[in-house]
This record gives structure tokens, sequence and C-alpha cells, in this order.
């Protein structure tokens, strides 16, 4: 499970790369429309010129006097425009009003005097509560200096920015698309390898400790190195404690089975008068031994090298091992029953009849006389399972959570089990990728151990 704290690699990268690739798109947005109104403000304000330039090559001096001789007609060609409403004035060295509309503002007092011979200015007002674009055109004629005011309204200007809005926006709205696009596959593209090694590392089995191999960039390989190093260091301490576990176990058997046999013989020797202690001599050693080899079948299910993996009929191999363990049962006078429906599953024959036994034995063991043991498997969907139930006194619903660790052995429990039996069990399940579920027999009234495990496939039919 990932922690609360952790945040995707991939978000982070994309948190870092998304807002600065904005900010880029957005500058260059901003600095693109600063260009394109600059250019299309000075176009329209140089036609605005042209119209004060107009108007200045018609003025005349009659008498004296600057005289604007206009006919209706052209004044209505020179200030007719598609878009906008057009107006201008002329104003005398004094500023008076020679003609024109008297309402157009004059260019800002520290800008008139700037204007000096032939000037121009540029500059923005109000006429009628409507804001209005102005250009100033300032010459001289005769000992008189003239200055031209042309003005228009802003529709046309408001036109121009709407479509270079338009015209930028929409790119750069599919430009910011496509760029989130681009990053959201190179971050996925840069980080495939990183699920690569996931992917190698999660099919493994617990067993599977080789190095990993998957090709990963140069910044990533001392993870790599580091990873291997410690499936190297782990895989050396596993083996260490198997052969600690089996060797001490295999030197062992021989004193154990050497001590058994001079057991059995003092009791023929001694008779009925030693046989009292012997007996109990003999138990001691009978339940060393059934400890020892315990401890073996656990060190060849701790996980190791590989194991060899092959398609198991469940049925066919509880038939197998229940033969071994039918004396026991007639010997207590058990019901040993079997319910066997076609079921397989891919594994380790030898580790599969070893969770089997112990399945078996803890049953016969925690059965009273009398009573009955069910062995039973079939398939549900890809899930294979294989169950042993008794008619013994069961497991407190409160003790079934810890059912299954090394040794342990519910309170109140009598009998000669060491508490590895369903250790082994789960051990064994979990290399087959499957689960040991414990419980109640509903029909026996005792305990109910039910193994699933995965089935290589769905529907195969067998003989019972």
């Amino acid at each position: 499970m990932r922690p609360r704290s952790a945040v995707s690699l991939r978000i982070m990268l994309i948190d870092r790369l998304l807002p600065a690739m904005l900010i880029l798109l957005l500058l260059g947005a901003l600095a693109a429309y600063w260009v394109a109104l600059r250019a299309a403000t000075k176009a329209y304000d140089r036609g605005l010129l042209d119209t004060a330039f107009t108007i200045a090559e018609q003025l005349q001096v009659v008498d004296g006097r600057l005289q604007l001789p206009l006919s209706q007609q052209a004044r209505a060609v020179l200030l007719t425009d598609k878009f906008d409403r057009i107006f201008y004035a002329v104003h005398g060295t004094e500023g008076e009003l020679l003609d024109g509309n008297p309402a157009l503002p004059m260019p800002p007092k520290e800008n008139w005097r700037a204007l000096g011979s032939d000037g121009r200015w540029y500059y923005d007002g109000t006429l009628d509560e409507e804001s209005i674009r102005l250009a100033a055109y300032q010459r001289r004629m005769g000992d008189q200096v003239v200055t031209i005011i042309a003005a228009e309204t802003l529709v046309k200007r408001q036109e121009l920015v709407r479509d270079i809005l338009f015209a930028m926006v929409v790119p750069e709205i599919l430009l910011v698309v496509v760029a989130c696009l681009v990053i959201w596959s190179g971050v996925r593209s840069g980080l495939r390898p990183l699920d690569d090694l996931q992917s190698e590392l999660a099919d493994r089995s617990p067993a599977d400790l080789r190095p990993v191999t998957a090709d990963v960039p140069e910044e990533m390989q001392q993870v790599v190195t580091e990873i291997n190093g410690l499936l190297r260091r782990l895989d050396l301490a596993l083996a260490s404690q198997r052969n600690f576990v089996s060797d001490a176990a295999h030197q062992l058997r021989t004193p154990i089975a050497a001590l058994l046999a001079q057991v059995e013989a003092a009791q023929q020797e001694s008779g009925q008068s030693g046989k009292g202690v012997l007996s109990g001599i003999h138990a001691a050693a009978g339940r060393l031994g059934h400890l020892v080899e315990q401890l073996l079948a656990l060190a060849r299910a701790e996980p190791s090298l590989p194991q060899t993996s092959a398609v198991i009929s469940l049925a066919d191999l509880v038939r197998s091992v229940a033969e071994n363990w039918l004396p026991k049962a007639i010997a207590k006078d058990i019901d040993l029953g079997f319910e066997l429906s076609p079921a397989v599953v891919a594994g380790n024959e030898l580790l599969l009849q070893e969770l089997l036994a112990n399945l078996l034995d803890n049953a016969l063991r925690h059965t009273p006389r009398g009573g009955v043991v069910t062995v039973s498997c079939g398939q549900e969907g890809a899930m294979a399972w294989l169950r042993v139930e008794d008619s013994g006194p069961g497991i407190a619903e409160s003790e079934r959570p810890r059912i299954g660790e090394r040794f342990y052995r519910p309170a109140g429990q009598t009998g000669d089990g060491c508490g590895l039996g369903l250790a082994i069990v789960r051990e064994i399940a979990r290399q087959h990728h499957g689960s040991l579920l414990i419980g109640e027999s509903g029909r026996l009234g005792g305990a109910m151990m039910r193994v699933e495990l995965p089935s290589p496939t769905v529907g195969v039919e067998e003989g019972n």
C-alpha cells in the first residue's frame, strides 16, 4: 500500500512542467498581441493623420484670412467611414476655432508647444462621453500656425482587437492542449523504465531473488544496483537459515531414531516393571522425532530456488496421500471420507503432498476416537480448493487469526502437536500464490481448513 503522503512522480513532473509551459505560452501570446496591436494602431493612426493632411491641403489664405472651402459633398466623402464617425477641427495660432467641431479636445498643453512646425501628435480623448482617437497636425501658412485635428471613434480598432484576440487565443488554446498531451506522453515515456522495473518485481515469487535485469536510465542504475545488492544479501541470509534448519534436523534424526530403538529394546527387556516410565520416554522421543520432521518440512517450504511446476490433479493428490494416513485413522476408529471433484493446480507436487499431509495430521490428532474427518476438493472459477473438515473441538474464533504462526498452539489444546503443521500449510499455500482459510465445519461441528490455489485452466474435466 502506498503511504498517504506519497505523491505520484508523474503528477510531480507535470505539476512542475505544465505551469512553466503555460506561463511561456501566455507570455508569448501577450507579446504577439502587443506587437500586432501596436502595428495596427500605427496603421489606423496614419490613416487618421492622412485625413488631417487632406484637410490641411484644402486650407487657403484669402485676404489674410484662413478659409476651408469644402463643399457639402466633399465634407461627406471626407467624414464618411464604414465603421466609425469622423470629426475634424481647425484651430488658429491662438487656438481659436476656424472650422470643424468645437468639442474636439486639443492636444495636452505640455505637447501643444512641442508640436512645432509641421509637427504631429496622437492622443486619446472623449467626445460626448465616447472614447475617440485623435491626430493633431500643425503647419505654418504665411505668418500663421494652423493646427488641424482629425478624430474618429474606436469601433474598427476594437473590432481589430477582437479579431486579434480570437485569431491568437484559439491557436493558443489548441497549442496548450497539444502541449499538455506532449508533456503527458513524454512523462509516461520517460517513466516507462520504472513501470518495467515494477512489473519485473511484482511478477516474481517470494522465492525468486535473482538480480533485476530491467533496462533503466543511467540516473536509476544506482537504485537497481542497490536493489540487486539487497536481493543478494537476502538470498544469502535465507539460504543460511534454511541450511541451518535442514542440517540441524538431519543431524537430529539419527540420534532420535537410535533413542527410540533403545527405548523399545529396554521396554522388551524390562517387561511390565519399567513399562510406564519407558512409555513416557518413548512418547517424548516420538514427539521430538515428529518435531524434527516438521522442521525439515518447513525448511523445504521456505522460499528457495524456483520450484519445478507442473499441472497436478487435486483428486489424484488426495488419493496418493490418503493411503499413508488410513492406518492412523483406522487405529483411532475415525471415519476418513472423501468427496472429490475435478480440480487442477500448477505447482510442486512434493510440497502440495506435504501441505495435505499436515492438514490430515492436524485433523486426525484433534478428532476424538470414533469421530469423522472428511477431505474434499473442487474448483470455483479460476480457483481450485482443498478442504479438510473434522468433528473435533474446533478452533475458537478469537484464536483463528494466529493459527499458522510458528509454534503457536491455542490455549487449552492438548495433544503432542508442536505448532508447526499449519505454519507449513500456510507457507506452502503462499508459495503457490494461494491462501489458508480457517473456519468451522457446519456439518461436522469441528474445524474446517480450506486451501485456495489458482488453477491454470478452467473447466478441466477429470475422473474421480
